[in-house]
């Protein structure tokens, strides 16, 4: 049988212990026999002192297989006081039993140190060790504030020698500091704790500094000739006239006190006390609250006070109630003054109109789709107002004469653009062109070099050594689609070395600004001004930690798509696709779309990566050259959006590169995902091709309940849109408008940075007549340079038409109010071009 701790065997059995047989023993200390006469002198300490037999056994009838004996052979009257009369033998195996492991483990490591001659100090909680031995511990006992002393001693007892162990207690807490952590958990200012006989144990600081120091009209007087503080004192303080019944009605307040506490055992005690104040001499009157409290070093019961100035609570409660009062007068003016600005705003929005109109009064433009009349018929039925029988005639008329694919075009769109003399010509037939990709069978330039077979011709969009098939290449050569490799040194140090104070004034100015400075910033970021702010955007927006983004690959990817936009592309080059990230930042982030929910995390990060790539490798002509010259991306993509097409599928080529792939593993293991940053990409990118121009504001207009154009918009102002309950499919159209909002960003561009755009657009445009000229096509309009003039001469009808056949601009504002500041800089623009028109 294995000794495991070794006390004294033969004392450690009791009668119904089987015999056990220690196979080693201890080395027996060297040091002072004691005898239990000596223990005595142990009993003058005012700390609780313990010596204790202990020893722990193989016991297989016990649980755990040990059995664990204590016998207390010495304990003095502290000790006797608070922990009470040792158990017995029985009683202390049991109490071990109900011990989890873990603590009878830790008393067992404690023993065998102590046995081994080793002196023990440790903080540690009273119960685990005392709890078994004395029948006075409680589990409620304050006993974790303990810091206890063990020591190995040898003690002569019964005519033989053993080896015992002396415990000393040593309370870590003062009686002071264990008050006061107790009363500071019922009430934390001006507290007392009194005896039943009403002698001060203790009070918080606050109240000693009142009592002895004075705090105004709450200053208390000294107690009697010995200085202390009673409850008496509490209640007699202030002149006793002050009670009807002078001295004896304070005297009878107390007892009555006293019963309700300590005789009735009433949980609380309130009396209202009368008293002079210091300061001017006015009566006033202080609460007396008194509850039962136990006092944590004594466990005696005892009474919790705190006395404090009603008046000055009422004066208090007055003055609360008087800020209340302005503050909700406040509100009621900022109330006012929201309603205010409400009105102004829907009063800018009429004036914008009537400068429209004022502007372009001889030019009127009927944006009404078929299904948007139709709507609009039944709208008035439900309204009960039905419409005349012509406006029915009417209706059907023109569905009637409608295909499936006209149903999201305005009524009559090429008559009302060719057949209008208030409209140049040319400019019908260029809008004709760029919202259906088609001209009309009048236009019949004669054009000078306009001959042969376009298809058998070298396509002077794609450099001459390239075949149409290829990839486009940056300016070095290289492919688009595999972009030089760089060390992740180069690329952090970079961005790193890029951002400079000035630099660092630009990002912070994007991120506020309506009418950011995209020239500046270019000049400021050479060759880095698309990478430097899209990853800029996207580490703000906290997409890096939220997704763990690597932030070296993501440099790398946002520098091979920035060098697959042809810098020699006058307008669609990485300028305009940084500044198209820019205002789709805007319009998510000031422009109330995040603010609305209208967007998840995840859908916010898409939209900023669509803005990055919408255009990525664009070859500076548009999808009508392309599908006219048969190119291979026109015929690769069935005539169907093909550069729209092109640019997702190139970028997407990027990222499937595992240099690339910004994105970790966990991530792109989830499909849902991966499909939803797909689907927000996929629909806005193919949103921006301007054939889908109509279809896509139509059913905008249609789910969002957007005000016709024929009045002034009322915005949404009760921020009520509940984009849970929004169709998946309405919800992509305006994910659709954030995109093509910011592409045409430019509109709500100063002046002169809108003029910028607007010739370097029109240069594209000559370009693009310039390869249709050399390989036999007919040059489209407003691209012949060799004519006066191209798209700036008809900017204001151009932009006269964009805004009022686009209401869903219009919509946008009314379903998210914020962007107002966005739409009121077109007109700005149109009245510069209205001017150089008149000049």
């Amino acid at each position: 049988m294995n000794e495991l701790l070794l006390g004294s065997a033969s004392s450690a059995n009791s009668p119904t212990d089987p015999p056990q047989s220690p196979v080693y023993r201890l080395p027996q200390p060297s040091y002072h026999i004691w005898t239990v006469q000596d223990l005595q002198v142990l009993s003058e300490l005012h700390n609780p002192v313990a010596v204790t037999v202990s020893g722990v056994f193989d016991n297989p009838h016990r649980r755990g297989g040990l059995q664990h004996t204590c016998r207390t052979i010495f304990q003095n009257k502290v000790c006797l006081e608070q922990f009470g009369q040792p158990r017995s033998a029985t009683a202390f195996a049991d109490a071990i039993d109900n011990m989890t492991e873990e603590v009878r483990s830790r008393r067992r490591l404690r023993l065998r140190a102590n046995l081994l001659g080793k002196s023990v100090q440790t903080r540690m909680d009273a119960h685990e060790l005392f709890g078994p031995v004395f029948e006075g511990v409680s589990p409620d006992m304050p006993m974790h504030l303990a810091r206890i002393h063990s020591k190995a001693i040898r003690v002569e007892s019964a005519g033989h020698v053993e080896t015992a162990i002396l415990h000393i207690v040593e309370t870590e807490a003062s009686t002071a500091e264990m008050r006061g952590a107790a009363m500071h958990n019922r009430s934390a200012k001006h507290s007392f704790l009194f005896t039943q006989q009403g002698l001060l144990l203790h009070a918080s600081k606050a109240a000693l500094e009142a009592y002895d120091q004075g705090s105004g009209d709450m200053a208390y007087t000294k107690g009697p000739h010995d200085g202390g503080i009673t409850l008496k004192h509490l209640f007699h303080l202030g002149p006793y006239q002050l009670y009807p019944g002078g001295k004896e009605e304070a005297h009878a307040a107390l007892e009555e006190g006293l019963n309700d506490i300590f005789n009735l055992q009433l949980e609380h005690h309130c009396h209202l006390q009368p008293y002079l104040s210091s300061s001017d001499g006015t009566a006033k009157w202080a609460k007396i609250e008194m509850w039962p409290m136990m006092d944590p070093v004594s466990e005696t019961l005892a009474v919790l006070v705190k006395r404090h100035d009603v008046t000055r609570d009422v004066k208090i409660n007055e003055q609360l109630t008087t800020q209340g009062e302005a503050l909700q007068r406040h509100n009621q003016e900022l109330e006012q003054e929201q309603r205010r600005l409400e009105q102004e705003a829907e009063g800018l929005a009429q004036r914008l109109d009537a400068v429209l109109q004022d502007k372009f009064a001889s030019y009127s433009f009927d944006s009404d789709t078929p299904i948007d009349k139709t709507l609009g018929y039944l709208q008035s039925i439900i309204k009960g107002k039905p419409p005349s029988v012509h406006t029915a005639v009417e209706l059907y008329n023109v569905l009637s004469k409608s295909d499936t694919a006209s149903l999201r075009q305005p009524v009559g769109l090429e008559q009302q653009l060719l057949k209008d003399n208030e409209m140049d010509s040319e400019v019908g037939q260029s809008m004709l062109q760029l919202l259906k990709g088609t001209q009309s069978s009048t236009w019949t330039r004669s054009q000078e070099d306009g001959k042969g077979d376009p298809s058998q011709a070298e396509d002077p969009a794609l450099p001459a050594d390239t075949p149409a098939s290829s990839a486009p290449t940056d300016d070095a050569g290289s492919s688009l689609t595999s972009p030089r490799h760089q060390t992740s040194e180069d690329l952090t140090a970079m961005i790193a070395l890029s951002v400079t104070p000035m630099v660092e004034r630009f990002l912070q100015k994007a991120e506020m600004s309506w009418c950011f400075d995209i020239f500046g910033f270019t000049e400021a970021t050479p060759g880095n001004t698309l990478a430097m702010l899209t990853f800029h955007l996207v580490k703000r927006a906290g997409f890096v930690q939220l997704y763990k983004l690597d932030e070296v690959k993501l440099c790398r990817i946002l520098q091979a798509i920035e060098a697959g936009y042809q810098r020699d592309n006058p307008y669609h080059n990485s300028i305009h696709v940084t500044s198209v990230v820019q205002m789709t930042h805007m319009l998510l982030c000031h422009g109330g779309v995040l603010k609305s929910r209208a967007m998840d995390p995840l859908e916010h990060f898409s939209s900023y990566w669509s803005a990055a790539i919408h255009d990525y490798g664009h070859t500076g002509v548009n999808n009508d050259f392309l599908i006219k010259s048969r190119h291979e991306l026109a015929i690769t993509y069935n005539d169907q959006s093909p550069l729209e097409n092109f640019h997702l599928a190139a970028s997407t080529r990027l990222i499937q590169d595992p240099r690339n792939c910004f994105v970790p593993v966990e991530f792109m293991a989830h499909p849902t995902n991966v499909r939803r940053y797909r689907d927000v990409c996929i629909d806005q990118v193919l949103g921006t091709d301007m054939k889908k121009h109509f279809d896509i504001i139509s059913r905008f207009q249609a789910a969002f309940k957007t005000v016709p154009s024929s009045g002034a918009p009322k915005p949404n102002t009760s921020n009520s849109m509940n984009w849970n309950e929004v169709k998946p499919q309405d919800k992509t159209l305006v994910f659709q408008m954030v995109l093509k909002c910011a592409d045409i960003g430019h509109l709500a561009a100063p002046a002169e940075t809108h003029k910028r755009w607007a010739f370097q657009l029109e240069e594209e445009f000559f370009r693009q007549g310039d390869k249709e000229r050399a390989v036999g096509l007919p040059v489209s309009p407003l691209m012949d340079r060799n004519q006066t003039g191209g798209m700036t001469r008809s900017q204001v009808c151009v932009q006269a038409l964009m805004l009022q056949q686009s209401p869903g601009h219009w919509g946008w504002y009314c379903l998210l109010p914020s962007c107002i500041a966005c739409i009121s800089h077109p007109v700005l623009a149109q009245s510069f071009y209205v001017q150089s028109a008149d000049s």
